[in-house]
C-alpha cells in the first residue's frame, strides 16, 4: 500500500508540473486537472485511506515546489471532500442494496463526491474571495464581463463565481472518476487480480 500511494502521489505531482489541464470555458481561470485522476484512481483501488495520504503528500509537494500556500491549499480543500464523498456514497450504497450494480455503485459515490465538494469549496470560496484575498473577486468580475455576463454589485459577482465554480467542480468530479473507471476496468479485463484486489470491487460483509 505504502508503494502504490508513494507512486500515485508523484504521478500526480507530474501531471500537475506538466500542466496536463484541460480548459473550462465559462471561467477560464480554472483548469480541470488531470492530476486528480492518480488520487481518484488510487481511492478506486485500495480505499480512501491511501487516497487521502497522496492528496496530503500532492498538496506538500506543491506548496514547497511553487513557494505559494493559497492555490495548493485550495486545491487540497476540494480533493479531500472528493474522497469523502466517494467514499461515504459508495459504502452507503453497497451496504443498503443487496448485490448492487456497481456502476450504480459508482455513479452514487461520484454523485456523493461532487456534492461534498462543492459544498466545501463554496465555502472556501466565500471566505478568500470576501476576507483573504478580496482582489481575486474584483478579477473575477472582470472575467464574469469578458465572458458577456451583466453583473453590477460584489453579490452579483460572488453569487455568480460561486454558480460557475460549483459546476466546474461537479464536472471535475465526474471526469476524473470517468477516467479512473475507464481505466481500472481495463486493467481488470487485461489483469483479473486487479478486480479481486481493488476496493471499488469489494462487496460490504
Amino acid at each position: 500500500m505504502i508503494a502504490n500511494t508513494g507512486v500515485f502521489a508523484a504521478l500526480a505531482v507530474l501531471l500537475t508540473f506538466v500542466k496536463a489541464e484541460l480548459p473550462y470555458p465559462l471561467l477560464p481561470y480554472l483548469k480541470f486537472d488531470l492530476a486528480e485522476v492518480p488520487i481518484t484512481l488510487l481511492l478506486f483501488l485500495q480505499g480512501p485511506i491511501p487516497s487521502l495520504i497522496a492528496a496530503v503528500i500532492h498538496w506538500i509537494a506543491l506548496s514547497v515546489a511553487r513557494g505559494w500556500v493559497l492555490g495548493p491549499l485550495m486545491k487540497f480543500l476540494a480533493v479531500v471532500p472528493m474522497i469523502l464523498g466517494n467514499w461515504i456514497g459508495i459504502e452507503t450504497f453497497r451496504r443498503v442494496f443487496q448485490k448492487p450494480n456497481l456502476t450504480v455503485v459508482l455513479v452514487v459515490g461520484s454523485v456523493f463526491g461532487a456534492l461534498f465538494r462543492i459544498l466545501a469549496t463554496s465555502a472556501t470560496n466565500i471566505i478568500v474571495l470576501l476576507w483573504v484575498a478580496p482582489d481575486f473577486l474584483k478579477f473575477a468580475g472582470s472575467t464574469l464581463r469578458a465572458l458577456g455576463l451583466v453583473v453590477g454589485s460584489s453579490q452579483e459577482v460572488l453569487l455568480w463565481t460561486l454558480l460557475l465554480t460549483g459546476v466546474f467542480n461537479g464536472l471535475h468530479v465526474l471526469l476524473s472518476a470517468a477516467i479512473a473507471v475507464f481505466i481500472v476496468r481495463g486493467a481488470a479485463f487485461k489483469i483479473p487480480w486487479v478486480a479481486q484486489n481493488a476496493w471499488m470491487f469489494h462487496r460490504p460483509k
